[in-house]
């Protein structure tokens, strides 16, 4: 499958796709979603992610034993 990703500008309304020479597909699938530009799309995945859940210091400590537990697994038992 070929997957084409271009970034237009809209010009009176409309926009102009020129296809690679290349490009066989005889029908297409065409998705338009407009671009966030704006600084508060970076504020926003920066909120996000400082308020992202964290792990306590007792479930840290065991996501490790549970860590080094599994990592003395022998495949071969299974």
């Amino acid at each position: 499958m070929n997957a084409i990703r271009k970034i237009e500008d809209v010009k009176s309304g409309s926009i102009k796709i020129d296809l690679p020479a290349d490009f066989q597909a005889k029908r297409v699938e065409i998705i338009i979603l407009p671009i966030d530009e704006s600084e508060n799309g970076r504020q926003d995945l920066k909120d996000l992610l400082l308020e992202a859940p964290t792990l306590t210091e007792d479930e840290l400590k065991e996501y490790k034993s549970i860590r080094d537990w599994m990592s003395k697994w022998n495949v071969s038992e299974f």
